[in-house]
């Protein structure tokens, strides 16, 4: 499950220096997130560390391969561009590459605006020709669910239904929805936050991605669980497996991002909130959408999975503390308070 899958921070989450937050939720609603520090008050001193941001991705359409970009826009369900489209069943489910994994194959990608709006193209190896559209933004809602919970999304017209059905395979079952416009009625709240923090935030929302707004990892740690499947099997994975928005060099030693609670990515504040845990997706190659015989899954579970083998974490979950910020390449990392055990 989506939702389901994050670890929460299992030690204490120190309150204590997060006041600012507090004060934050009750000055804004959750839709209007403002462009100010959120910060004030007594915290630990911030710490600027060696690490800088080396990738940032986008994925337009959710489970279709990511893209990426030299900058990404936040804002209030998250990274801009990132999941605000998927592909559904007859029932209105999501579909993933956990059951199609040739939707790994599939890029998707705005090349231009015009009179019209932005112009998605996307297109597949194995697809007869490209899909172009323009994504509707407002127009009638159809009832859809991401991991159980219910939302309300825009039908995306019968040439994108026709073009992913015949990807698939099954003619005519399966169509393209999104979010359409920030305010045009799609609502789905963040709701795996720690309780300790859960009621000193306004809601947040998130967009089609499983669990979070944005995700964040080091090159540390990929390192760190390559050399282990270089030991076991002879083999190892490129970071796009774990499809993460954030990627970062420059860390003291793998998984330091665990430790991080509040943290500012160049000029923008993120709280760190869960370890992401970890499916079947990651043993697809997000290339040619093979599947391995043994993938980093199977790792995980030996050695990052506190909560046992259904519980592999890789990467952090986090929300950004301010809407309209942007997070380019080669942004420093401050860490303003770590997580207290």
């Amino acid at each position: 499950m989506g939702v389901a899958n994050t670890t929460l921070y299992p030690g204490r989450v120190n309150c204590k220096h997060t006041r600012a937050l507090v004060q934050y939720s009750h000055r804004h609603r959750p839709a209007a997130l403002k462009t100010s520090t959120v910060y004030s008050g007594p915290r630990e001193t911030p710490a600027m560390t060696t690490a800088t941001v080396t990738g940032l991705n986008i994925h337009p359409i959710k489970s279709c391969r990511s893209l990426s970009v030299d900058r990404i826009s936040l804002d209030q369900y998250g990274v801009a561009d990132d999941r605000r489209l998927m592909v559904v069943d007859s029932s209105g489910r999501f579909v993933s590459q956990r059951k199609f994994p040739i939707l790994a194959t599939v890029t998707a990608c705005y090349v231009s605006e015009g009179d019209d709006g932005r112009v998605l193209t996307v297109s597949a190896p194995s697809a007869s020709s490209e899909l172009r559209l323009t994504p509707v933004m407002v127009g009638p809602r159809v009832p859809c669910t991401v991991w159980g919970t219910n939302v309300q999304l825009v039908d995306q017209g019968d040439e994108a239904a026709t073009w992913f059905s015949n990807l698939i395979g099954l003619s005519g079952l399966y169509r393209l929805v999104g979010c359409g416009k920030c305010d045009g009625g799609y609502d789905r709240r963040v709701d795996n936050l720690p309780s300790s923090l859960k009621h000193r935030l306004p809601p947040m929302s998130v967009s089609l991605a499983d669990a979070a707004p944005v995700s964040i990892v080091s090159q540390e740690s990929l390192e760190d669980l390559n050399t282990r499947m270089r030991s076991l099997y002879d083999t190892e994975v490129p970071l796009n497996r774990f499809r993460i928005n954030i990627e970062i060099e420059g860390v003291n030693g793998a998984f330091e991002e665990d430790k991080w609670l509040l943290v500012r990515v160049g000029e923008v504040p993120f709280l760190a909130y869960a370890n992401a845990e970890r499916c079947k997706m990651t043993g697809i190659d997000q290339l040619s959408g093979s599947v391995d015989k043994v993938g980093p899954l199977e790792v995980l579970r030996s050695y990052r999975a506190p909560g046992g083998p259904a519980h592999a974490m890789f990467g952090q979950f986090m929300v950004p503390l301010q809407s309209g910020g942007t997070v380019h390449l080669g942004d420093k990392i401050t860490v303003l308070e770590r997580k207290k055990h």
